[in-house]
């Protein structure tokens, strides 16, 4: 028999803390309390909520984890289709009616609010636990080192292209490019997409919400669909906890020593938001998916199903090819074990097509210049230039990477190096591949699906180039599915040993770990392949000794299914250590001020830059296009210097006639796999010569051609990329200035 959960005073204070917590860590890093308040609160009421009744009422309230998990996800789906239809009405704020007419629709609705049984007090208190744990480590470790504009900072370029979108998206359904008048926008952009949306029912200003807010309720989500995916997937309701705390509170890889250093942060990254929502969006395709391969999905499920692949479809273009990779080999693997068609299997590969198939036309941008490429991601391994002299750039070259062209023994030999480097890394997430092999995973669709997710995702890294190493990103989607995945193995081979047993190996692992970390010489010169192999491989080998013998000697039945949970308790515990020591070093730093800015380095933005972008835009006008004589980072303008400068539409909204060129699709296209996309002269060559003459010696008749032919309304000129005439004093009204920006309205 089931009741409702009604929570009493003690736990609903208890869970205000996550709230209250969230608040109060954003206003710690710079946020205004106000707009902290209002994020949070749009968060829950206009995306959680939603969701969560959404996927009780579609896929029958199984348990309030999963409805939490799942219905976060599903939250985004109903976000952007609501985002969609109000801002192509012209009237953004419209959403909270659709949000309010939801929530009145459930309310009047019984039926469709299954009741759901109320979870253990242990439930509430690990949870709210997990969500505290992982927004203080969020905000100690990536979102208080970037500062809010207009702090003067090296931020990384690619925010400036991100909050760029957010502005195009906070009035527009069909975005362009905001550094290329008339150029269409071909990129994934449904993460930004979601931050215009909370934006702008939140009252909450772009750039903030980018930085910070927005990671970290998109953080929120990772765990509670961490913790869903872990418990629907092991069919265990203690499994949760453990896929939660692996998935998004402690999701590093394995790094036995100081040097060299691992990913520590997974798919979490702040100019990365297509890829954190990439991680999100994963393991919530995971709900409707393994009720379709178990046989338990109806309609609801389906409908859920093609949502979270539409939500799939625009968030990154590594997300569609994995899933399809997952339900091929779960569909050849039910075929033959089932005798006959899995028609359900069939269904499910068939729209995941469909849908990558029409994403290609206009959302995975980005992907120009890409290819086929072995092993080219090795390229940003460690040792890799040291080792081999190669400094190509990515994507260039031959069908391999260029230093294995010539079949050099020397150099192949070191390949194998990071190869076995990279993959054991990754380790525990690679155990995931452990449920094909064992009972009773192996008879579960669903582990194969997850299985053939986590190989596609870590094996495709390998083969694939792309002009920015976004070949990372393949691997990156399946970090926390992977956490998920082993956990789930584990959970369902812990039976088959003494928990005694599971204690030592963690001991083990984590001993080891630690005494690696701190007594293994560090070699910083590295520059041979055998001191690469001793640098990047001995440690794993001493913890691969210590596990054997520890797992041998207590494994006295030598039972496979003992060995392998213990196996993946060793190699998960030997990732914690540097998972902990990151988070303490962070709370030792938090009381300290923040070290200055390297005013040297090439993204630097001074705050007179920033506070000219900002005043800009609060004084927009509709249809206002912008030449300027930035389009370098750093700022003065000279062939081939590094052209990824969108921190002027990203901080104005305004629309340039030409700004920065990098991600531009001809530009990638133009790289034909031997130049680097960063260092090319622009495609549009005239626009920036006559971008730079409005700036730099404008003439009237120059300025009224500008006006007349292109639309151009403001000149933007900035000291610090080079001269700016005097003469337009005369030729247009100054509407701003300072001690590095003016900006002048043409008459």
């Amino acid at each position: 028999m089931t009741s409702r959960l009604r929570p009493g005073i003690g736990l609903l204070g208890w869970w205000l803390l996550v709230p209250l917590s969230a608040v109060l860590l954003l206003v710690r890093i710079g946020d205004s309390t106000g707009e902290s308040v209002r994020w949070v609160l749009t968060w829950l009421i206009a995306v959680l909520l939603p969701g969560t009744l959404l996927w009780r009422a579609l896929a029958g309230g199984r348990s309030l984890t999963q409805d939490l998990g799942f219905g976060a996800v599903l939250g985004l789906a109903w976000q952007l289709a609501v985002w969609a239809i109000c801002t192509a009405l012209g009237l953004p704020l419209l959403q909270w009616a659709f949000v309010a007419g939801l929530l009145l629709f459930f309310a009047f609705n019984k039926s469709l609010r299954p009741p759901v049984a109320a979870p253990p007090r242990w439930w509430h208190v690990l949870l709210v636990s997990s969500l505290l744990l992982a927004m203080v480590r969020t905000v100690l470790v990536l979102l208080r080192p970037v500062p809010l504009p207009p702090l003067p900072a090296t931020r990384h370029q690619d925010i400036w292209y991100q909050l760029g979108l957010v502005q195009q998206l906070l009035h527009d359904v069909t975005p362009r490019d905001p550094w290329v008048l008339g150029e269409p926008l071909i990129y994934h952009w449904f993460a930004t997409a979601s931050m215009a949306s909370g934006s702008v029912m939140a009252d909450v200003r772009p750039a903030t919400v980018l930085i910070h807010q927005w990671p970290l309720t998109m953080l929120l989500t990772l765990v509670l669909v961490g913790w869903a995916a872990g418990e629907l997937l092991s069919e265990r309701k203690w499994a949760a906890p453990l896929a939660g705390l692996l998935a998004g509170v402690l999701p590093g890889a394995i790094q036995l020593v100081n040097t060299p250093t691992a990913n520590m942060s997974a798919a979490q990254v702040v100019q990365g938001p297509t890829g954190t929502m990439a991680a999100v969006v994963m393991l919530g395709l995971l709900g409707p998916t393994v009720l379709i391969l178990r046989r338990q999905a109806g309609r609801g499920v389906w409908t859920v199903m093609v949502l979270m692949l539409a939500l799939a479809t625009g968030t990154k273009p590594t997300l569609l090819p994995i899933m399809l990779a997952g339900c091929l080999l779960a569909g050849g693997v039910a075929w033959v074990a089932e005798r006959e068609a899995p028609w359900r299997i069939a269904a499910l590969t068939g729209v995941t097509a469909t849908f990558l198939l029409a994403s290609s036309f206009a959302l995975t941008g980005s992907t120009g210049g890409s290819r086929f490429q072995l092993l080219a991601a090795l390229r940003v391994q460690p040792y890799y230039q040291a080792v081999t002299g190669d400094k190509s750039y990515p994507a260039t070259g031959n069908w391999v990477l260029p230093s294995l062209e010539h079949g050099d023994a020397r150099m192949i030999l070191f390949a194998v190096v990071l190869v076995t480097y990279y993959l054991l890394v990754d380790a525990p997430r690679l155990l995931t591949l452990l449920g094909m092999k064992m009972s009773p995973m192996r008879r579960d669709p669903a582990y194969w699906w997850i299985s053939g997710c986590v190989a596609a995702g870590t094996g495709v890294t390998l083969v694939f180039s792309h002009t920015g190493y976004s070949e990372y990103h393949f691997l990156g989607a399946i970090l926390a599915l992977g956490m998920v995945g082993v956990v789930a193995v584990g959970v369902n081979l812990a039976g088959q040993t003494r928990p005694r047993d599971l204690v030592i190996v963690a001991v083990a692992g984590l001993a080891t770990a630690v005494a690696l970390y701190l007594f293994w010489p560090t070699d910083t010169e590295t520059h041979t392949v055998a001191r690469a192999a001793a640098g990047l491989l001995a440690p794993f080998g001493v913890l691969a000794l210590v596990g054997s013998l520890v797992i041998l000697g207590i494994n006295r039945t030598r039972q496979a299914a003992s060995a392998a949970v213990q196996v993946i308790v060793l190699t998960v515990a030997a990732s914690l250590p540097v998972q902990f020591i990151v988070i303490g070093d962070a709370l030792r730093d938090a009381s300290k001020p923040l070290p200055p800015p390297n005013i040297e380095y090439r993204t630097y933005l001074t705050r007179e830059e920033q506070s000219a972008m900002l005043w800009l835009s609060k004084h927009l006008e509709p249809n206002d296009v912008a030449v300027s004589n930035v389009f370098c980072m750093p700022v003065p303008y000279r062939p081939g210097c590094p052209n990824d400068a969108y921190w002027m539409s990203g901080l104005s909204g305004v629309q340039m006639w030409m700004g920065g060129w990098a991600y531009a699709p001809a530009n990638l296209a133009a790289t034909e796999h031997k130049h680097s996309f960063l260092l090319q002269q622009s495609p549009w060559p005239d626009r920036v010569l006559d971008s730079r003459i409005a700036v730099e010696k404008p003439s009237e008749a120059h300025l009224a051609k500008l006006a007349g032919d292109v639309g151009v309304t403001l000149i933007i000129g900035d000291l610090r990329a080079g001269p700016v005439s005097p003469k337009l004093d005369q030729l247009a009204i100054p509407i701003y200035r300072n001690q590095d920006i003016r900006i002048y309205r043409l008459k």
